[in-house]
């Protein structure tokens, strides 16, 4: 895959897919940092990419050509479009933070003349990657994206609940705010010996998609925090259905796509989720197979057991041929990377 190119508004999030310690580099989670000597709130947090979860463009993709899997795109944060809420405890958003920063590996911000307000704060909502737009109390329930919006910058978001009231004049550091990707990622490869034997993957079609998904879940706004967020009941898909795009695969063994989220469960027989793969040895045709969204018994597919395709999740396919086709699906917390900093 080509890799893109970054300009020098993304942050590169480096606290990725596991809760740092928040007491390491000086940084921890009281309130009482010094005093700021205005009558703001200061906010400071870290972020991070949340793994603990359970199981985790134009109309077509021809163009869709995302960096490397693994690489800083699945991790890349723009600076122009990060936007920081304070909600109440019911997640209605009361407070904007402005003045956003990066210091160090922190986020920094204030909220501004919180006056009364101050006494309704109990959450703290991330919002990266989601466009320029103002995320408002009006907007926030159908904040939405198309898939050729996502190709140098997935959206995210994240929630966290104060531990203690925020206090005006001080510095108030939050620890660690975990964010959710609003894509999945799949990935198709060959199991290994298959290319010594002179197979390739071919061309794939996926069938059955949305093309454009919600950025936040189903519970954000009832949610305490991020890591809470499970795989059963968070589903949010949007629907906008697109019967089947062909990709051409540069990659003889693996191919790794971003999706919005399906809900394969509830559609229609016809409108099931599926890849169709078409599998070469030395050069020629070797055969064109369905790969399903659905739980796998000794290479066989078991359709009685459907996956819906849900964000921040990786669902993985191993292909391996002998006498026929045997798939492993395995539907994965999305990867745990850790770095030490963020860059600018």
């Amino acid at each position: 895959m080509l890799r893109i190119n970054r300009n020098t508004s993304a942050l590169t999030v480096s606290l990725l897919l596991g809760l740092l310690s928040t007491t390491s580099c000086g940084f921890d989670d009281g309130y009482d940092k010094e005093d700021t000597g205005d009558d703001n709130v200061k906010v400071a947090f870290r972020m991070a990419f949340v793994n603990d979860n359970t199981r985790a463009v134009n109309d077509g993709w021809e163009d869709y050509n995302p960096t490397d899997p693994g690489d800083s795109y699945e991790n890349a944060i723009n600076a122009d479009q990060l936007q920081i809420k304070v909600c109440d405890k019911d997640g209605n958003i009361i407070g904007d933070v402005q003045d956003v920063r990066v210091i160090d590996d922190q986020i920094t911000g204030t909220w501004e003349k919180a006056g009364d307000l101050l006494k309704q704060a109990n959450k703290i909502m991330v919002f990266a990657n989601c466009g320029t737009d103002n995320v408002t109390q009006d907007n926030i329930s159908s904040l939405a994206f198309r898939v050729d919006q996502t190709k140098q910058y997935i959206p995210m978001w994240g929630v966290t609940t104060l531990t203690k009231d925020l206090v005006v004049g001080k510095q108030n550091n939050l620890g660690t705010i975990d964010l959710l990707r609003s894509l999945a990622k799949v990935k198709v490869k060959m199991a290994d010996g298959m290319k010594a034997r002179g197979y390739a993957l071919g061309n794939i079609t996926f069938n059955n998609y949305n093309t454009e998904g919600y950025t936040l879940p189903q519970t954000y706004n009832t949610s305490k925090n991020t890591k809470e967020i499970l795989f059963s009941g968070s589903l949010n898909a949007k629907p906008s259905w697109s019967q089947s795009v062909t990709m051409t695969n540069t990659d003889e063994e693996s191919i790794m796509l971003y999706i919005p989220e399906y809900d394969n469960k509830a559609a229609a027989a016809d409108k099931k989720a599926s890849i169709t793969l078409n599998l070469k040895c030395d050069g020629t045709d070797d055969g064109t197979y369905t790969l399903q969204f659905c739980n796998y018994v000794d290479g066989v597919a078991d359709p009685s057991t459907l996956y819906n395709i849900q964000r921040n999740h990786y669902y993985e396919y191993t292909v391996n041929k002998d006498d026929r086709l045997n798939v492993t699906l395995k539907v994965l917390k999305w990867n745990k990377r850790t770095h030490s900093e963020i860059i600018m």
